[in-house]
C-alpha cells in the first residue's frame, strides 16, 4: 500500500491522494475514506480487492455509507473468512438473521457490516440508486477480486461452462463487465437469458471452456478454504479437450 499524506484528503469523491502525488492515482483510489474532517480509514490493497468483488457479488452499500455483507447459514464459514479478511474495518460482530418465506417457512443467514465511512463507494456504485459498474470501479478489480464474485455469484455447470449472475446489473454494466474481461484478462464471455416463472428475464454472464482454463488459473489461489469445493473438479486444457472429443 502506498504511503499517504492524511493533509491531502478530500471528501466526497472515491479517491485518495499519494504522497508526493497531489493529483492522485488509479492505483491508491479508495484506500482513504473520510466521514469528518478529522475521521478516517484507511483500506489497504487486499481490502480493497475483497469488498471490490464483494460489490460485484452480494455485498451491498447502504446510503449511509454502511457497507452489509450477509450469506445464507450454509455459507456461515465463507462469510467469517470474510470477517477475517476484513477485520480492522468491521463495526460490530457476526449476527444472525431470520426471515418468514412464502409458506410458512423460515429461512436463516448471518451478516456483518463494515464502518460507516464508504460514502464514496455508494456514490462510484449507484449513481442512481442502481448498482453500476464503471470504469472507476473495474479499476479497483484484481484476480482477488473475480475470485470473490465467483464464489459470491458464480457456479460451474456439467458441460464446462461458468455462469455469473449478474441479475441486478443494468445491460450497460454487464457490457462494461464484458469488456474488462476480454480486454485485461483476454476473457471471452457471453450473455445467457435467464427467465425466471414470474416471467422476468435476466442477463447473465458465461465463460466457455476455453477461457474458463485461464479464469481459474486467475482466481484458484485466492478462493477461501469453505468455497474450494467450487473448483475440485480441476479444469485444465486437456480435460476440456477430451470432453469436447466425446
Amino acid at each position: 500500500m502506498a504511503t499517504y499524506n492524511c493533509n491531502q484528503l478530500i471528501s466526497g469523491k472515491p479517491q485518495a491522494y499519494a504522497k508526493g502525488n497531489p493529483e492522485g492515482s488509479e492505483k491508491s483510489m479508495c484506500h482513504i475514506l473520510l466521514a469528518r474532517k478529522t475521521q478516517f480509514l484507511i483500506v489497504n490493497d487486499k481490502e480493497v480487492e475483497l469488498l471490490a468483488g464483494c460489490m460485484l457479488g452480494d455485498g451491498y452499500v447502504s446510503k449511509e455509507g454502511a457497507v452489509c455483507i450477509e450469506h445464507s447459514d450454509k455459507q456461515k464459514e465463507y462469510l467469517e473468512w470474510k470477517y477475517g479478511q476484513l477485520q480492522s474495518l468491521v463495526s460490530g460482530k457476526l449476527r444472525k438473521v431470520s426471515r418468514n418465506r412464502i409458506g410458512g417457512t423460515i429461512s436463516y443467514s448471518y451478516r456483518f457490516k463494515l464502518k460507516q465511512y464508504f460514502k464514496p463507494w455508494r456514490k462510484m456504485l449507484y449513481p442512481e440508486d442502481r448498482k453500476s459498474i464503471t470504469q472507476d470501479f473495474l479499476m479497483l478489480l484484481t484476480p482477488l477480486s473475480l475470485a470473490v464474485w465467483y464464489m459470491d455469484d458464480g457456479c460451474l455447470k456439467s458441460n464446462y461452462q461458468l455462469v455469473l449472475c449478474t441479475d441486478d446489473f443494468s445491460e450497460e454494466s454487464i457490457e462494461n463487465l464484458r469488456k474488462y474481461l476480454k480486454q485485461k484478462w483476454n476473457i471471452e464471455t457471453r450473455i445467457k437469458l435467464k427467465r425466471e416463472p414470474s416471467y422476468r428475464t435476466y442477463q447473465r454472464l458465461t465463460i466457455g471452456s476455453y477461457s474458463l482454463v485461464r479464469f481459474f488459473d486467475l482466481i484458484r489461489p485466492h478462493i477461501a478454504p469453505s468455497m474450494l469445493y467450487k473448483i475440485s473438479d480441476p479444469v485444465t486444457t486437456q480435460s476440456i479437450k477430451r470432453r469436447h472429443r466425446t
